[in-house]
């Protein structure tokens, strides 16, 4: 079993790195005019289960890890 990531006082986690191998970018043409705004973002997976988009540098956005 793996441990949880560190979480701050106000809710949002701490790790910063990807799991590597796990990010794909999104073709937001593909999934039609609703989703248009979605195109070209890069996303990542999250040691926490989530899967929030990544930084120009390469890093994970700001999220809170899903409630258990």
């Amino acid at each position: 079993m793996s441990e949880k990531p560190a979480v701050t006082a106000d809710g949002y986690g701490t790790n910063t790195k990807p799991v590597p191998g796990t990010t794909g970018q999104v073709n937001g043409h593909a999934l039609g005019g609703k989703f248009v705004t979605m195109h070209g973002r890069r996303y990542a997976d999250c040691p926490c289960g989530r899967r929030p988009s990544l930084t120009d540098r390469g890093n994970l956005r700001r999220h809170k890890p899903p409630k258990q």
